[in-house]
């Protein structure tokens, strides 16, 4: 404000806020600094109150248009730092209003002397006017600019890059399980066993085939655990004890197929044609059970496991083959 004395600048504010009165309701919106004096680059807050009846706030009087749009200046020149998102506060004791919107800007100026702030018009309000005075910092007698410093080099210490990108890592494990997850379960809906439902059977047996399969048969059929709600376990279990009886008895790699294609290995196998058809239905009751999550009635678990015995019965070694 140069070329202005102090009795000038005081006439200026004065004649600014005459001109703003016919305009402003003086208890209705309020534009105050936290202070008046400042040196270069201070940082000075301006907080409006914006006192509101509800009937008021719900018509909209005070939305977002009707407040000061300041990016990087003020009025007035100032520079503006930051700004606080609009707050709703009780009306003090007394108004006439019912809340009380706030809001306040962070601001500064680098140029020295008096900065005045017009009123500042709110809605249909305006606000009083007033004067900042911004001073020279204190300096050293003949005091000297430093030269430049130079750039400091910053290393990452190994635990802060670790810090730093652990999302990665994070989120390239978690594709990693997810991928095994999928392929797993691809795996199983091909058609191939699923190995949790399956008993530990994998043990080459120390005993002939019918032996094996007889002893495994009698105790399911004993058991009767689909009536406990085992009915998946069961199938499971039966059918993998008839394939493994298949590949002792008749040479048949059908304990690592799916139903299809030990269906489709009996015609050439040396298993009689009478079985064929059975072994297909009571191989397939089971996939129903396994896969589909069907439901047998008990008589046909009964059956089933029945009609596997039967078969090893009619098919193991006679005592002229032992």
């Amino acid at each position: 404000m140069a070329g202005l004395d102090s009795h000038g600048i005081r006439s200026a504010v004065w004649v600014c806020g005459m001109l703003a009165l016919p305009f402003q309701v003086w208890n209705q919106v309020s534009l105050q600094p936290d202070t008046t004096a400042l040196q270069w680059g201070e940082r000075v807050q301006l907080t409006a109150s914006w006192l509101l009846t509800l009937e008021e706030l719900n018509t909209g009087v005070a939305d977002s248009a009707a407040w000061p749009a300041w990016t990087d200046t003020t009025a007035g020149g100032l520079e503006v730092l930051a700004e606080s998102d609009l707050d709703t506060l009780p009306s003090p004791v007394g108004t006439s209003g019912d809340v009380v919107l706030q809001k306040a800007w962070l601001v500064t100026s680098w140029d020295s002397g008096f900065v005045i702030v017009p009123p500042v018009a709110f809605g249909p309000h305006m606000t009083q006017p007033f004067m900042l005075e911004v001073v020279t910092p204190d300096l050293e007698k003949e005091a000297q600019p430093r030269p430049a410093q130079g750039i400091v080099v910053f290393e990452w210490t190994l635990w802060e890059q670790v810090m730093r990108t652990w999302p990665w890592w994070a989120g390239g494990l978690l594709v990693l399980a997810l991928a095994f997850a999928a392929w797993k379960w691809g795996w199983r809906r091909d058609g191939t066993l699923d190995e949790e439902a399956v008993r530990d059977v994998d043990v080459p047996p120390a005993h002939p085939p019918h032996e094996v399969a007889l002893e495994a048969l009698n105790r399911l059929i004993a058991l009767k655990a689909w009536q406990r709600g085992e009915a998946k376990e069961v199938q499971a279990e039966a059918s993998l004890v008839i394939r493994r009886y298949l590949e002792g008895q008749f040479a048949m790699r059908a304990a690592e197929k799916t139903t299809d294609e030990v269906v489709a290995m009996l015609g050439s196998s040396r298993v009689p044609s009478a079985w064929h058809a059975r072994l297909a239905q009571a191989l397939g009751q089971a996939d129903m059970v396994k896969f589909a999550k069907g439901e047998l009635p008990d008589l046909t678990h009964l059956s089933t496991l029945e009609a596997y015995r039967d078969f090893v019965l009619e098919t193991q070694p006679s005592h002229d083959d032992a």
